[in-house]
């Protein structure tokens, strides 16, 4: 069962928000698929851990092959070069995963890769089997790919923006699930583990995960405010991904750990299960707020937290902070202040 968001104007709008200005340079290049899959093989080419597995049929991939081998067009694939030279690919998963897995002669999900579904001169045939002169032909088949660079400002931001737009078919990707496309690595595989926390699961009040990462938004969310709520600038969505940038190599991750787990035992202990369900649904700016309080108090919770908090989110103040313009820089800062001070104060 997926978690319930309280439904907030300006929290919505935030995900939606328009990309930022950025200086940014694409250009092309014409890769045989030799070398890509040499850049494949010795690490150059990352493929992020995609909301969206392999999903193509053995057909699909056979009748890509035969493309290649019939001197077809093939759509271009999109490339963002990062600073250490590597290459994300941010579109053309399917296609460049089938190219490398007719290769290396396993389908992705391990059986042996054997064309199908094409011209009866190739059908049934693998890498191995096919003759000297169709491998050089494939080998030398040149993929278009797109490169893309952010110049400035000098960091990699627009990736997350790039990819949002790229990947805008069928069903469109929740922000988090972009961010677990393109920030991949030890912190957001902590964040995908911590998601399953027994006390976590009572305070979002459902058993498992939600499908579109909803809640491992909260938790990046909860992380980027505690860290840096006295530095934030909006929109929120950019602001977490920053955040996820800084942190996305982090091997170091203990006290992450221990302060995500000792704030949801307290405020656990303190509020009971599904404490943010204030009207219809998870509030995000109720939750945000609490949970930093709850992480930056210094002394025991008070006796009589659960007054408080009903004081809290009866506040005038507060309530207004709670449920209109939530990702503004100085709603974020008032709501923040105003639950550390009843709750805490």
């Amino acid at each position: 069962m997926d978690i319930e968001l309280e439904y907030i104007p300006s929290e919505t709008a935030d995900a939606k928000s328009s990309v930022a200005l950025y200086k940014i340079v694409s250009y092309p290049a014409d890769f045989t698929l030799r070398v890509l899959h040499e850049k494949w093989t010795d690490g150059e080419l990352i493929i992020p851990k995609f909301q969206r597995k392999f999903v193509w049929t053995i057909v699909q991939a056979s009748r890509l092959i035969e493309s290649f081998l019939m001197g077809l067009p093939v759509p271009e694939v999109f490339f963002y070069k990062e600073a250490s030279q590597r290459q994300v690919i941010i579109d053309g998963h399917q296609r460049l995963k089938s190219i490398f897995s007719f290769f290396e002669g396993d389908f992705p999900d391990g059986r042996p890769f054997s064309l199908r579904g094409v011209n009866a001169i190739w059908a049934g045939k693998s890498w191995d089997d096919l003759d000297d002169a169709d491998k050089r032909r494939l080998r030398d088949s040149v993929l278009r790919s797109i490169l893309v660079e952010q110049v400035d400002p000098k960091d990699v931001t627009s990736i997350y923006h790039v990819f949002e737009r790229l990947n805008t078919g069928g069903t469109t990707l929740t922000p988090q699930e972009v961010r677990n496309c393109i920030f991949h690595g030890p912190f957001n595989d902590l964040l995908i583990w911590l998601n399953q926390d027994a006390d976590w699961r009572d305070i979002m009040g459902t058993p498992g995960p939600d499908k579109r990462m909803r809640d491992v938004e909260l938790i990046a969310r909860f992380f980027a405010l505690a860290d840096g709520h006295k530095k934030y600038t909006k929109p929120m969505k950019d602001f977490i991904s920053q955040f996820m940038r800084e942190h996305q190599q982090s091997e170091d991750n203990v006290g992450f750990t221990t302060m995500f787990s000792e704030t949801v035992d307290a405020v656990l202990q303190a509020l009971g299960v599904k404490p943010f369900h204030i009207k219809r649904g998870l509030n995000a700016a109720v939750f945000d707020s609490v949970m930093v309080a709850f992480a930056s108090s210094e002394g025991p919770v008070p006796h009589d937290i659960r007054n408080r908090y009903q004081i809290l989110v009866r506040d005038a103040q507060y309530v207004a902070a709670t449920t209109a313009g939530t990702t503004d820089e100085t709603t974020v800062a008032l709501r923040i202040r105003r639950a550390q001070k009843i709750l805490f104060s």
